[in-house]
């Protein structure tokens, strides 16, 4: 038996029938680890010692029936930011070293007394702000699927290490896709809870203070099972006496009557390449066959959403990161997203214009949105993020739909050193975030060679997304579901049963992947 051939949710079952024992398990997470360090790159520190250690002292409680919870002997990673006590909190900046951690991360913590093991922390962007995942502390990680490839930032490593078998599971940040983006690139499962439903305190940020669209915590794994598992050992009321943000409740199930889900295969901010609508058409099938209603609707407010988000994590003209950098320099990646958030106002408009003039209408949208506004501007951003928000809900309502079934991104992963031509594929996942529900995205297939030719391309951003789709056969695909607010259980019912569907058909994206296997 392959111990890493598991998820959680099975290895937990392993554990209880005292077919593996938890230290058994560790020493193949480091056996792993091992093997795929040389080329992932992944984890930024392991605690091997420690780790050993708690899978003995579990391992004894569990032969006296001493179980502390549900995650009693499991292993997870959890990514560079979030705080582990005698470790540093990067995120991916060298200032970030000196930083004394005296106190877990309260889901941490909640993670520990549920029987959690903590195996190590995992890579980051620099800034925690690009799709490739390279920084000066710790160097670049690779994609499992492709070196070609970047690994969807920036909880990179955690799903880099998922992916390749040598972390079970794990806990991601996100801001605008960050788990997202990976979990969809690297072939497994990510998923954002609805905003404070787990506490993000102990979890550190790059912009510090921008609180109208706040990043959050969640769950990253092999499975939809494990995804669910972590849910049901860590809820809201579980950590609420540490963090008063989080609710004392408890999340509802998916419900048993007959589901209605609604269906989108575009935002119209990005057009989505053949691969990704193709994956949601087959989800829409395999929930179909489940007896659901599966409805198409329209993309509701995204336009508005996405430059929305763009013009509030830049209002401050990127003083705050340049402040948090300090003398180190934006790597490559981050360079365009520099200079276009510090340009001045009036040069912006006048570049916006041209762009627009040029036939460039989406990069000059950018363009426009970015950059600083005053303090009257900010308010009026929150002002508008309210006011979309209950159109987004009303047309929810209306259409009558209990979740929303969606591509994971425009593109599946993105081929190194284009990762900016991509950017604005954050538009299916950021919007998530400004509204703070919950959404998850779920391996369904992989990138066939009949997806990689599109239309004919009328801008710069078609045309590079035509050259994506070009390089990525054999890829992953995924597919996203989304929910209202505290539906969390119900949204991750949906994606165990779009995954088990999918797991059955000949072109779905299995791991443990041994890295840079042949496409």
């Amino acid at each position: 038996m392959n111990l890493l051939d598991h998820g959680g949710a099975e290895l937990a079952t392993l554990l209880d029938r005292r077919e593996t024992s938890s230290e058994e398990l560790v020493r193949a997470l480091h056996v792993r680890a091992d093997e795929i360090a040389p080329v992932l790159n992944a984890f930024t520190r392991e605690f091997r010692e420690e780790a050993l250690l708690e899978a003995r002292r579990c391992d004894v409680e569990r032969a006296r029936d001493e179980l502390r919870g549900p995650l009693h002997g499991l292993p997870l990673t959890l990514k560079d930011n979030i705080d582990v006590v005698g470790a540093p909190s990067t995120v991916g900046l060298r200032a970030d070293l000196s930083r004394v951690v005296t106190e877990d991360a309260v889901v941490v913590a909640a993670a520990r007394r549920a029987g959690a093991i903590v195996l190590g922390k995992s890579n980051v962007p620099q800034g925690m702000l690009s799709m490739e995942c390279d920084n000066a502390i710790y160097g670049a990680t690779k994609n499992p699927w492709s070196a070609a490839h970047v690994t969807g930032g920036s909880s990179s490593g955690e799903g880099a290490l998922i992916a390749s078998g040598a972390s079970v599971m794990g806990f991601g940040t996100d801001l605008g896709g960050s788990i997202r983006f990976p979990a969809a690139f690297c072939g497994v499962v990510g998923f954002k809870p609805t905003q404070d439903v787990w506490s993000n305190q102990g979890v550190q940020t790059a912009i510090r203070g921008q609180e109208l669209v706040r990043a959050q915590v969640g769950p990253m794994a092999r499975r939809s099972d494990d995804i669910a598992l972590l849910l049901r050992a860590l809820p809201p009321s579980a950590q609420h006496a540490a963090d008063w943000r989080v609710p004392p409740m408890a999340l509802a199930p998916l419900p048993e009557r007959r589901l209605r889900i609604g269906f989108v295969d575009d935002d119209g901010v990005l057009p989505a390449n053949p691969a990704m609508r193709r994956a949601v058409r087959e989800a829409a099938d395999h929930l179909r066959a489940e007896g659901m209603e599966l409805v198409p609707c329209e993309p509701w407010c995204t336009r508005e959403l996405t430059a929305l988000y763009l013009a509030a994590v830049s209002s401050d003209g990127l003083g705050t990161l340049r402040a948090r950098f300090g003398d180190e320099l934006p790597a490559r990646s981050l360079q365009l997203m520099w200079r276009l958030g510090t340009l001045p106002r009036a040069a912006r408009a006048t570049a916006a214009r041209l762009l627009g003039a040029l036939g460039e209408e989406r990069i000059a949208r950018v363009v426009g949105e970015t950059g600083e506004r005053s303090v009257t501007g900010f308010w009026a951003l929150a002002a508008q993020r309210e006011e979309l928000r209950v159109r987004f809900e009303a047309s929810f309502r209306a259409a009558g739909i209990d979740a929303l079934l969606s591509p994971a991104s425009a593109t599946p992963a993105v081929p190194r050193g284009m990762e900016h031509d991509a950017s604005l594929s954050f538009s299916y996942l950021g919007v998530y975030n400004l509204l703070g529900l919950p959404a998850g995205v779920v391996p369904v297939t992989t990138v066939q060679p009949r997806d990689t030719e599109l239309p004919p391309a009328r801008d710069r951003v078609e045309k590079r997304l035509a050259a994506i789709a070009a390089a990525s056969t054999g890829l992953p695909v995924a597919v996203q579901v989304a929910g209202p607010r505290f539906t969390d259980a119900a949204v991750v019912g949906l994606m165990q049963r779009i995954e088990r569907a999918a797991r059955s058909t000949g072109t779905y994206p299995h791991t443990p992947r041994w890295p840079m296997q042949p496409l």
